[in-house]
């Protein structure tokens, strides 16, 4: 297999949750064995950048490639490449600075972000990596206009009125990419006793509290 830059670090994460192997963990957490779907021949993931007119993040890429098309773990799933309705074609809408956090909307901007007349646009540019639960999910922007959110992951929670927000390593504030949400799980996972559990919106980056509301949401761009 040639070699790439990124594969010593893939190999290390996939030797921390294969060490896993065998642990018992709270149901919440994933209790499946380690196991990992075939790599995709380049020529798929390539149809699939050409048909969404995207190119895919390179730690992304590499591990889907020469790896995994998926999985049995984060919490039970990777998800393969393969997702039909995914807008990944479609720009994503948020950014660092703006982002979208539903605690600090108001009633009116609520309504307004899930009114049937409003365009939906919160999935756009996105790949849903994992589904811990509840609605809770890990995507990976794969199409922005901001070169610094290209690659990150997020943390994507519609279902309990939380939001869309950036995960970012808590000692460095530095956001995510694949390799490191990966990695973040099988640290974090090996490190549980007893009964704990978490979840990545632990890792979620939260503005401060908005002085006024209407203000801050069309600075935002939430409405």
């Amino acid at each position: 297999m040639e070699q790439s830059p990124y594969d010593p670090r893939i190999r290390a994460i996939l030797d921390k949750i294969e060490g896993l192997r065998g642990t018992k963990r709270p149901f919440g957490q994933g209790t499946r064995q380690p196991a990992w779907d075939p790599p995709l021949p380049e020529g798929e993931v390539a149809a699939f950048e050409a048909a969404k007119n995207i190119r895919l993040p390179g730690d992304y890429r590499r591990f889907l490639t020469h790896f995994a098309n998926g999985g049995k773990q984060p919490f039970g799933k990777l998800y393969p490449l393969q997702q039909e309705k995914s807008a990944a074609d479609k720009p994503f809408p948020y950014d660092f600075q703006h982002i979208l956090y539903f605690p600090y909307l108001t009633q009116r901007q609520m309504d307004e972000f899930y009114d049937e007349n409003t365009p939906f646009t919160a999935d756009h540019g996105l790949l849903t990596i994992c589904h811990e639960g509840d609605g809770m999910k890990s995507v990976l922007v794969v199409n922005s206009r901001i070169p610094e959110v290209y690659g990150t992951v997020w943390f994507f929670d519609l279902a309990n009125d939380c939001g869309i927000l950036p995960m970012v390593n808590q000692k460095s504030g530095r956001p995510f990419h694949f390799l490191d949400w990966l990695e973040y799980w099988a640290d974090r996972t090996a490190g549980l006793t007893g009964d704990q559990f978490f979840s990545f919106a632990e890792t979620a980056y939260l503005p401060e509290p908005p002085e006024d509301p209407e203000i801050l949401g069309r600075k935002m761009g939430w409405f």
